[in-house]
């Protein structure tokens, strides 16, 4: 890892690989006194935060962006994120009007579902009428 932390702004055009999900925590930015407030239970003002340790440094993410990060890995009824590698792209716009879009990195290949099979036969899309009694 080059850097301890990095942000979405900095990956955008770029890949990254999560190497781990870690857990959440409760943040909010003290204007007044210029520290991140964090906590494990929410308090007043806060916003829920996910940790990401990614092979570009440790990244926070919100519950929309881990929604889409799971996402577009999920396959049949599991959506683990770890080990897999993310293309960033954003809208080209800046501040509160930002949106971040992600995709699995065209290198990286998801689990495929088992092939359908009855009776140790594959399954055939073909079917012959003359073989269904009725």
């Amino acid at each position: 890892m080059d850097n301890k932390y990095t942000k979405l702004s900095a990956l955008v055009d770029q890949e990254f690989k999560i190497v781990e999900a870690k857990g959440y925590n409760y943040q909010f930015w003290d204007n007044a006194n210029r520290t991140m407030r964090k906590e494990d239970k929410w308090f007043e003002g806060a916003q829920k935060k996910y940790t990401l340790i990614t092979d570009k440094g440790e990244l926070t993410v919100g519950p929309g962006q881990l929604g889409t990060l799971m996402e577009a890995v999920y396959k049949n009824g599991v959506a683990d994120i770890n080990g897999v590698t993310f293309h960033v792209k954003s809208n080209g716009k800046s501040g509160m009007d930002i949106r971040y879009f992600f995709n699995v990195a065209s290198n990286m290949s998801l689990p495929r579902p088992e092939s359908h099979q009855i009776d140790n036969q594959p399954f055939s899309d073909s079917i012959d009428l003359n073989d269904i009694p009725f």
